[in-house]
């Protein structure tokens, strides 16, 4: 029997119902699309700069051995060119292999702590670290890739302050020895320099400190005079061009 215009209408009707719920109920259990994380501005420094940091790190025992290979310094051979200060680093070296190591008992500290960072901070996982550190790392691997030179600090004889716990009073220590500055990337050696330092004339006792940590400061006294004379020598030559 034909089915009549208006049966023919009804079913039609009736399916396009039954499709729309359908549609609908497909609409409302399609999950939602995983948000796509934004990378920060300093994440993305970070990338960037990481493998530039990591070829600086990996030219430091190859710096190494060059320094070890150069004789001990007779005559100062200084630079011919300005040396801006935040262009250079100043560090020991037995720190060329190992920028975290530890001074002996015999040694002083010759380190560089922004050398330090920037090591720790190329062994991160930039998507696991806090947004401030992330910040923080870029700032000193900044600073580490904006070096023109690195100076190796060569110490051919230390003597440590002798401290005199009875009169709290010391006779001062004394570090000489010799500097090499080469020029990064390629290590080229550019100058050569002789240098001899001593204590500070008078270290600040505090009543009740032990003896150690006396000797620990003339320590850390007698670094600072060396990297200081080191400085004052580059401004020298700076002040002796005229810029």
């Amino acid at each position: 029997m034909a089915m009549s215009a208006s049966r023919r209408w009804r079913s039609v009707l009736w399916l396009g119902a039954l499709l729309a719920a359908l549609l609908a109920c497909k609409k409302k259990s399609a999950p939602d699309p995983t948000p796509v994380a934004t990378e920060s501005a300093d994440a993305k420094q970070f990338r960037e700069l990481a493998p530039k940091v990591r070829s600086l790190l990996g030219k430091l025992p190859e710096l190494s051995q060059k320094a070890k290979s150069e004789p001990a310094v007779k005559k100062d051979q200084p630079l011919t060119a300005k040396l801006e200060r935040d262009k250079v680093i100043i560090v020991g070296d037995k720190w060329l292999t190992d920028v975290h190591r530890s001074p002996g008992e015999d040694e002083i500290d010759i380190d560089d702590a922004t050398l330090s960072l920037c090591a720790y901070a190329v062994d991160k996982k930039v998507e696991s670290t806090k947004d401030s550190e992330v910040k923080d790392d870029v700032k000193y691997m900044g600073q580490c890739l904006a070096w023109e030179y690195i100076a190796v600090v060569r110490p051919r004889k230390i003597t440590m302050a002798k401290i005199k716990m009875a009169s709290k009073s010391f006779d001062p220590g004394e570090v000489e020895g010799d500097l090499l500055l080469f020029a990064v990337p390629a290590a080229e050696l550019k100058a050569r320099y002789r240098f001899r330092t001593t204590n500070s004339d008078k270290l600040e006792w505090f009543e009740g400190t032990p003896e150690k940590e006396w000797a620990d400061k003339s320590k850390r006294d007698l670094v600072e005079n060396l990297k200081g004379v080191i400085e004052e020598r580059f401004a020298l030559e700076r002040d002796s061009m005229g810029k």
